[in-house]
C-alpha cells in the first residue's frame, strides 16, 4: 500500500503523489525524497509531508465484490462475508473429521480386504476393516472367546489377608487365667516396659 506525500518548498506547495510520482514530476532522486522525510531533512528549505495512504481495490473472496480499502491484507468486503468464510472453514473441518471426504475418493483408493473373511470391499471410512457388520461381530466374538480361554489358563491366586486378628485367642487366654482381656493386655504391656527398663534382662 503506497503512501501519498506532499512536497513543499518552504511554505510553497509544489506537488503531491507517491515517491515515484514525485520523483518523475520534479526530477529528484528517490533517495533525496526519503531524506526529506527524516527529521534532519525537514529542517531544510524543502520538506516532504505524508498526507495519507492510497486506497487499493480488493476482491472479496466470498462474494467476489470489488471494494476499496487501505489494508492490503483485508480479504472480505463486510462482516457478513467474514462470518460466512469462517462457516465454510468450519464446515470443511467437520467434513474431514467425519470422513466425508474419504467417501468421495475414487473406488480404487478405497478398495480394501476384509480382515475376517478376506474378501475385497469398498471402504466408506478410513478406519473400516471389515466388509460388513456380520464380519465385525464375528471377529469381536472370536476375540472375546480367545480372551476367556486365556483367563482360564491363568491360575487363580488367593490373596493372604494383610492383618490376622488374635483377639479371640488372647481372650481365651485371659479367661483361662480368670482375667479380663484388658487386664491380660495391661500385664503384658507392663512386663514389656519393665524388661526394657532392665536392659532386656528378665
Amino acid at each position: 500500500m503506497a503512501k501519498i506525500y506532499a512536497l513543499y518548498k518552504g511554505d510553497e506547495y509544489v506537488t503531491d503523489g507517491t515517491l515515484d510520482e514525485i520523483a518523475e514530476k520534479t526530477g529528484l532522486k528517490k533517495s533525496s525524497l526519503k531524506w526529506m522525510k527524516a527529521p534532519s531533512g525537514k529542517k531544510k528549505r524543502s520538506s516532504l509531508v505524508c498526507i495519507g495512504e492510497e486506497e487499493q481495490t480488493c476482491k472479496c473472496e466470498v462474494c467476489g465484490k470489488v471494494f476499496c480499502t487501505n489494508n492490503p491484507k483485508k480479504k472480505y468486503c463486510s462482516t457478513a462475508c467474514r462470518v460466512e468464510a469462517q462457516r465454510i472453514r468450519d464446515r470443511e473441518k467437520y467434513r474431514e473429521k467425519c470422513h466425508v471426504l474419504f467417501a468421495e475418493r475414487p473406488e480404487e483408493e478405497r478398495k480394501r480386504t476384509c480382515v475376517f473373511c478376506g474378501e475385497s470391499f469398498i471402504a466408506n471410512t478410513s478406519k473400516q476393516k471389515y466388509c460388513s457388520k456380520i464380519c465385525c461381530k464375528r471377529a469381536n466374538n472370536r476375540k472375546q472367546a480367545r480372551n476367556s480361554v486365556v483367563r482360564l489358563e491363568i491360575p487363580y491366586k488367593r490373596h493372604k489377608p494383610k492383618y490376622a486378628s488374635h483377639i479371640v485367642e488372647i481372650n481365651a487366654q485371659a479367661r483361662a487365667q480368670h482375667k479380663s482381656y484388658g487386664q491380660l493386655q495391661a500385664e503384658k504391656l507392663l512386663a514389656r516396659l519393665h524388661n526394657e527398663m532392665n536392659g532386656g534382662r528378665a
